[in-house]
């Protein structure tokens, strides 16, 4: 059998030197994918001295393997989470959403990183596996949307899933591994550094310090953009009563070639649980 393979994986990302010295920056930021690099990216646009470290390689966690369609519809439905949190925060998440997507177009726009990016339509579809009617929910979650100044249209017939369903405009997708090799060009230089194979071991206080491959690098602020919350010298008991609070979950893609103009080019995700 085949190992499985990311659709990404032709993208040829800059490497990065391990850390071998004791340093200083403003801002230390943990993590290379997409979190830890669009950090470190805008921090330095706005005059920090950045570090960025990765432990392995950039990308090649969760960013490397996603699905890489970007979309402000979360899968907790939004009327069920305005029910849960309220209005007022399910407004912000979707509006986050939407300020991600147009801060990735506009990135890629301003460093003329060729990564694909097109903006597509969303399909949020009825179940396949239900006979049931879900008018209702996708009613209410299309009025609310709708309220927010989001555009959402419902559907009797979504395209090729032929059901019930809410058409959200101006989602996108994009070449994530290729959009970050942009991201990291732009990011080394200049009193900001990349560091690859170079993993936080430990945190410090007074001054802020990073422990890394038995160096110090003293700064300002620490982010951590890791994808797991890191253990690092919290001892074993710590960090195992910690992960007993985490929910880790796996989903698998299949990849597929089909004839030019079979599908129409957008996203679609049924309201099934899983999907």
């Amino acid at each position: 059998m085949s190992q499985s393979k990311s659709a990404w994986d032709d993208a040829k990302l800059p490497q990065f030197p391990k850390l071998s010295k004791d340093a200083g920056y403003d801002v230390v930021v943990i993590g290379g994918g997409i979190t830890g690099l669009t950090a470190a990216y805008l921090l330095k646009k706005a005059g920090k001295q950045v570090c960025l470290l990765e432990r392995d390689r950039l990308g090649r966690g969760d960013t490397g393997c996603t699905t890489a369609h970007l979309t402000f519809v979360t899968d907790l439905r939004l009327a069920k989470m305005a029910k849960l949190f309220g209005k007022d925060t399910a407004h912000a998440v979707w509006e986050g959403g939407a300020a991600a997507i147009n801060t990735i177009e506009a990135i890629a726009a301003a460093e003329k990183i060729e990564c694909d990016f097109h903006r597509i339509p969303g399909f949020l579809h009825a179940s396949l596996e239900s006979s049931g009617d879900e008018k209702k929910l996708l009613e209410a979650d299309c009025r609310l949307a709708q309220e927010f100044g989001f555009p959402a249209a419902l559907m009797s017939h979504v395209p090729v899933m032929h059901r019930r369903g809410i058409r959200f405009p101006n989602q996108a997708k994009f070449h994530p591994l290729r959009y970050l090799a942009g991201l990291a060009k732009a990011i080394d230089g200049d009193g900001s550094a990349i560091f690859e194979r170079s993993e936080a071991t430990e945190f410090l206080e007074k001054p802020h310090a990073v422990e890394v491959n038995g160096k110090r690098v003293k700064c300002g602020y620490i982010v951590i953009a890791t994808h797991v919350p890191l253990m690092g010298k919290t001892g074993l008991v710590n960090a195992t009563l910690f992960q007993t609070k985490l929910a880790p979950y796996s989903s698998y893609v299949v990849g597929a070639t089909i004839p030019k103009g079979e599908l129409p080019e957008a996203t679609f995700c049924d309201t099934s649980d899983p999907y």
